[in-house]
C-alpha cells in the first residue's frame, strides 16, 4: 500500500468521523491524494464530469419528480385505503397496511427517506391512536421504508449500474422484485405475530362495496408502476423515457383529475426534485474521483489475485458482513459509488452473475438505512412518533433480522431473485 493511498484512507475516515457531508469528504480526500501524488487537479474535474454525464442519470430527476407529484397529488391516501381493505381484518392491521403501502410507494417513489417521511406522517399517528406503542410504530415505518430503494424503480440501483457497468438497469429492476415482495411478506408476518401477542386491534372485513370503491380510487396510482415497469420490460421505452412518461402521467392525475396540486406548486416541486437529484449527481461525480484514485493505486488488481481462489459462497458471506457493518456508518449512495466498483469485478472474476451480486450489494446497503447508529430512517420516524431512537431500534430488531434473513436467502439461493430476469432474457 502506497503512502498516498494510506493518506487518502486516513483523510477520508477523519472527515467522516468529523461529520463533513460525504460528497465533500470524497472531493477533499481525492484532492489530497492528487496533491500527494503530484497529479494535475484538472483530472478531478474531468473524472467528476465523466461520473455525472451518463445518459441514464436523466432518469433520476424524473423519478424523483414523479414521487413528489404522487405524494402531493392525493394518491397516498388512496394507496393506504387500498391496502387496508386487504389486510384490515388481521391483527396489527395498521402495521401491515404501513408495510403494504411502503411496498407500493417503493414502486413509485424509489426513495427510503421520502417513503418514511410521507407515510410516517399519516400512519405513525394512526398506529398510536389504535393503541400501538410509539416505538413500535416508528420501528414498523423505518423498516418498511427500506422497500422504497429495493422495489423498482430505484435510484440506488441506477447509480450502481452506472458505477460498475456491465449490468442492465432493467435487468436489476427485475432482479429486485421478488426480494422486495419477500421482505414485505416477512415484515408483515413479524408485525402480525407481535400484534397478536400484544392484542393490537383489527377491523371488520370490508364490504364488497367498500372494497370496490377503494380499488377504483387506487387504480390511477396502481397503474403507474405498470406503465413504468411494463413499458421497460416489454421494450416499449427505455428507463429514461419511462421516467419522463411517469412525470407526465403523475402530473396529469395530480393537477387535472385530483386537483390536489395547483400549477403554481409545480415550480416548487421541480426545485425540490432538483435538490435531491443534485445530491445524487454530486455523489456520483465525487465518487468517480475516489474510484479513479483507487484504480490508479491498483487496489482492485491486488485484491482479485488472492480473492479469486476462495469459494464464491465465502466471498458472498464476506460481502454481506462488510456491507452490513458499513451500513451502520455510511449512507447507501456514497457506499455504492465507492464500494460497488471494487466488489463487482471481484465477484465477476469468481463467476458470480452480475445481476446477482448487484442485488446483494444494493439490498445490503439499503438495510444500512435502518441500522444504528446512523440509520437515517430511524432519525426520520422517531421524532414523528415522539420517542427515543434507542427505543425505536429495540422494536425494529425483529424486522431487521427477518429482512437480513431474506438477504441471505437471495445471497445463497440466487435463483430466488434471478428467475425473473432469466425469464425475460436478461441472463
Amino acid at each position: 500500500m502506497s503512502t498516498a493511498l494510506i493518506i487518502l484512507v486516513v483523510v477520508f475516515l477523519f472527515l467522516m468521523v468529523s461529520g463533513l457531508p460525504i460528497a465533500f469528504n470524497l472531493l477533499v480526500s481525492s484532492m489530497v491524494y492528487m496533491i500527494t501524488r503530484g497529479f494535475d487537479l484538472m483530472i478531478m474535474g474531468q473524472k467528476m464530469y465523466e461520473g455525472m454525464s451518463s445518459f441514464s442519470f436523466l432518469a433520476v430527476p424524473f423519478f424523483v419528480a414523479t414521487g413528489q407529484l404522487m405524494l402531493r397529488g392525493g394518491l397516498l391516501e388512496t394507496l393506504i385505503d387500498f391496502v387496508n381493505v386487504i389486510f384490515g381484518r388481521y391483527r396489527g392491521a395498521v402495521a401491515m397496511v404501513t408495510i403494504g403501502a411502503a411496498l407500493l410507494m417503493g414502486a413509485i417513489v424509489g426513495l427510503a427517506v421520502a417513503s418514511a417521511a410521507a407515510l410516517g406522517v399519516f400512519l405513525i399517528p394512526m398506529m398510536k391512536k389504535e393503541g400501538y406503542g410509539g416505538a413500535f410504530a416508528a420501528a414498523v415505518m423505518s423498516s418498511a421504508s427500506l422497500l422504497g430503494p429495493i422495489m423498482p424503480p430505484s435510484v440506488l440501483m441506477i447509480m450502481y449500474c452506472i458505477a460498475v457497468g456491465r449490468t442492465s438497469i432493467a435487468g436489476l429492476f427485475l432482479t429486485a422484485v421478488v426480494p422486495a415482495v419477500l421482505i414485505a411478506a416477512v415484515q408483515m408476518l413479524v408485525a402480525y405475530r407481535i400484534a397478536t401477542k400484544r392484542n393490537y386491534p383489527s377491523y371488520p372485513v370490508a364490504s364488497a362495496a367498500k372494497r370496490n370503491r377503494a380499488i377504483l380510487r387506487a387504480l390511477p396510482a396502481l397503474f403507474l408502476p405498470v406503465i413504468i415497469l411494463g413499458g421497460i420490460f416489454a421494450g416499449i421505452f427505455t428507463i429514461t423515457e419511462a421516467s419522463a412518461i411517469a412525470v407526465f402521467y403523475s402530473g396529469f392525475i395530480a393537477v387535472v383529475i385530483n386537483r390536489a396540486i395547483k400549477l403554481s406548486d409545480i415550480p416548487i416541486i421541480f426545485i425540490e426534485s432538483a435538490l435531491t437529484s443534485g445530491l445524487v449527481l454530486i455523489l456520483a461525480g465525487a465518487g468517480s474521483d475516489m474510484a479513479w484514485a483507487i484504480a490508479n493505486e491498483r487496489v482492485l488488481s491486488s485484491l482479485i489475485g488472492p480473492l479469486s481462489t476462495i469459494p464464491p459462497w465465502l466471498f458472498l458471506l464476506a460481502v454481506n458482513i462488510i456491507l452490513l457493518i458499513n451500513g451502520c456508518f455510511m449512507d447507501d449512495y456514497a457506499s455504492v459509488v465507492i464500494l460497488a466498483p471494487i466488489i463487482a469485478p471481484i465477484a465477476w472474476e469468481l463467476g458470480i452473475e452480475p445481476l446477482h451480486i448487484a442485488a446483494v450489494v444494493c439490498i445490503n446497503l439499503v438495510v444500512g438505512l435502518a441500522t444504528p447508529p446512523f440509520g437515517i430512517t430511524l432519525f426520520v420516524t422517531s421524532p414523528i412518533a415522539k420517542v427515543k431512537i434507542e427505543d425505536t431500534v429495540r422494536e425494529a430488531i425483529p424486522f431487521l433480522v427477518c429482512t437480513i434473513l431474506v438477504l441471505f436467502l437471495i445471497t445463497f439461493v440466487p435463483d430466488v431473485c434471478l428467475f425473473l430476469p432469466r425469464l425475460f432474457g436478461y441472463i
